[in-house]
């Protein structure tokens, strides 16, 4: 039996290993290109018009991601089940569901940040006339939530290549596109209506593929299916949903939009523009996760579902142990040679953010740590938890960014995601620990009744 064990486990890190290459491939590529982009637009845009780049696309994002019900997670776990189960007609009218939600968030928002763009351009960006610029990039609002879904979809079919493809291509051609419209002499205006047409594009590429995948697994006519059938599922689909929703937010909050939000409000385009090199440089780092967590989450959950902590713990130390070995020294080179790569890549006006890059690479080393945690609780089924660890978090974190903020700038927001981190890191571990008991709790349960029987 330990040598069954043994097989099965050594399959699955197997198979997750070549999940993760395919993923780690198109996403280190497509990161590649957006670094190139970045150092592209922070060239030739100058400080203070890269940090009113960076404002309009936080706010608009910030509007994306709140009303993002960040529907993958929940479509992975739900259609994979049915369509495992061999129930057909289910997995058709799930696919179903999630483009509907993903695609009205979509509208929902782009409504919102419509409305909002003079009162944001005014009090947030501090550039009145920049609501124009807001509307542009509002557009892609329409259709890049819908994305979440294609990709779930391919995730459950084992289409891993096929992801990395569209990410790493789809990149390329942004970065092209931002190119010749700096080139030309188009500016903001055409940095922003690039990033537009790349998003219709995606959309419509991702939709061809998974057409052409449901149809190689006879699951053709979605859009036909009857929403009824999941309706005895309703109330846990909402719930999962829910939490998962709100997770992801506060995430995406954390990451990418609250520091700059509040540093352009305290400190202006400078401070915003600083924190924003900094967080982007980092998001190589991101990428280098992200394929793990897509890669892994699959696997956790049919390992929970067996019951098998044994093969569960296995492939969480196998995972970490793999990421550390890319992780740590790419941090190590950030932290000793910061002040040259901002110099060498950014140039010389972008010095003032090394030290902030410092420390944001201490901050995201302890979050790639615990990367394993997120997929781990939702293996369990145990949304709520995150949810409360997220809201944990991020509260202490907005209180940080108001204190540190105004006397310190991009260095105070620095602080305040590096306390952001060990928090989140601290309570994540926590959740993981009352997750594990409750498990062993009901194996024993479910051991009990079939030992006495036997007696």
């Amino acid at each position: 039996m330990d040598s069954v064990s043994h097989q099965k486990i050594k399959t699955v890190k197997q198979r997750l290993f070549r999940n993760a290459s395919w993923l780690f491939g198109g996403k280190t590529i497509a990161g590649g290109f957006s670094a190139l982009q970045t150092v592209i637009l922070a060239r030739i845009l100058g400080v203070n018009d890269y940090g009113l780049l960076a404002l309009i696309i936080a706010y608009v994002d910030i509007l994306n991601n709140f009303f993002d019900f960040r529907v993958w997670e929940t479509a992975t776990k739900y259609i994979g089940t049915f369509w495992t189960n061999g129930e057909r007609e289910k997995t058709l009218s799930f696919i179903k569901l999630s483009y509907i939600i993903d695609i009205s968030s979509g509208i929902v928002a782009f409504i919102v940040a419509i409305l909002t763009a003079k009162i944001a351009s005014s009090y947030v960006i501090h550039t009145p006339q920049a609501y124009a610029l807001v509307w542009i990039y509002s557009l892609s609002l329409l259709i890049d939530t819908a994305n979440s879904t294609s990709d779930a979809i391919l995730r459950v079919f084992n289409k891993f290549r096929r992801i990395a493809f569209i990410s790493s291509s789809l990149s390329l051609f942004k970065l092209l596109l931002v190119a010749s419209a700096l080139l030309t002499g188009l500016g903001i205006k055409g940095v922003l209506f690039s990033f537009v047409v790349v998003s219709f594009l995606g959309f419509f590429i991702r939709l061809w593929i998974v057409t052409k995948t449901l149809g190689e697994n006879k699951l053709a006519g979605w859009w036909k299916s009857d929403l009824s059938l999941v309706k005895d599922q309703w109330k846990g689909i909402a719930w999962f949903l829910g939490n998962t929703s709100l997770a992801g937010t506060l995430k995406m909050a954390n990451d990418n939009f609250l520091g700059v939000l509040v540093l352009g409000y305290f400190s202006g385009k400078e401070g915003a523009a600083y924190y924003k090199i900094a967080k982007s440089f980092v998001k190589l780092m991101t990428r280098i996760i992200d394929p793990f967590y897509e890669a892994i989450y699959p696997e956790l959950i049919r390992i929970s579902s067996l019951n098998t902590l044994k093969d569960f713990k296995s492939l969480l130390k196998y995972s970490t142990k793999t990421l550390m070995k890319v992780t740590i020294p790419v941090a190590t080179i950030i932290l000793i040679f910061s002040d040259t790569i901002i110099n060498l890549i950014f140039g010389q006006e972008y010095l003032p953010a090394s030290n902030t890059l410092r420390i944001v690479t201490v901050a995201v080393v302890i979050t790639h740590l615990v990367f394993w945690i997120n997929p781990a609780l939702l293996a369990f089924g145990r949304p709520g938890l995150r949810t409360l660890n997220g809201l944990t978090s991020t509260s202490l974190y907005i209180v940080l960014l108001f204190l540190l903020v105004p006397k310190f700038s991009h260095i105070g927001a620095a602080f305040a995601f590096l306390g952001y981190a060990i928090v989140r890191a601290s309570t994540s571990i926590l959740a993981l620990k009352i997750s594990i008991n409750e498990k062993k709790r009901l194996i024993e349960m479910s051991v009990s009744p079939s030992t006495n029987r036997e007696a």
